[in-house]
């Protein structure tokens, strides 16, 4: 597996986006189609990732 690609939106509440001392953490809401991707970052922990995000128009 090379590459993981989901569709996602940061969710509209506050904890949407975290800033704190140690950094900052960002929460994804996946629409269920997607969830054979999503299921797929559980392998990723404890890893360092690269990620890219591109706005999807329309």
């Amino acid at each position: 597996m090379n590459k993981i690609e989901f569709l996602a939106t940061i969710p509209p509440i506050q904890s949407g986006l975290k800033f704190g001392g140690d950094g900052a953490r960002v929460q994804f809401d996946i629409p269920e189609t997607f969830l054979s991707e999503a299921v797929k970052l559980v392998i990723c922990k404890n890893k360092v990732l690269k990620v890219t995000v591109e706005i999807k128009e329309g």
